[in-house]
C-alpha cells in the first residue's frame, strides 16, 4: 500500500499533538520540527518494511518450485515475518 507524503505528515502532526497534549513527552523543539522528525521516522519504517517485503518475494520466487500447491501470499508473509524477526524489525 502506498501512503502519500501528505498523509504521513498529517499522521505525524496528530501523533506529536497527542503525545504533547497528554503529557507523554515534552518537546525541546517546536511542533513543526517534531512533526517533521516523526514523519521521517514513519517513512523510514515504511521503506524498511517494503524492503523486507521485496526480499521475501524474491526468496519465495526462488523457491517456488519447492512450494507447489501452497498459497503464495501466505508463504511470502511467513518469509517476511522470519526476515523481520531476524532483523529485529516489528511488523
Amino acid at each position: 500500500m502506498r501512503v502519500s507524503s501528505a498523509d504521513i505528515q498529517a499522521l505525524a502532526e496528530r501523533i506529536v499533538e497527542a503525545l504533547l497534549k497528554q503529557g507523554f513527552v515534552k518537546g525541546k523543539a517546536e511542533k513543526p520540527i517534531l512533526s517533521k522528525r516523526v514523519a521521517a521516522l514513519i517513512l523510514e519504517n515504511l521503506e524498511q518494511e517494503a524492503a523486507i517485503e521485496a526480499e521475501a518475494e524474491r526468496m519465495a520466487e526462488r523457491h517456488s518450485r519447492d512450494m507447489s500447491g501452497m498459497d503464495q501470499r501466505r508463504v511470502i508473509d511467513m518469509i517476511k515475518k522470519k526476515i523481520a524477526e531476524e532483523k529485529g524489525f516489528t511488523l
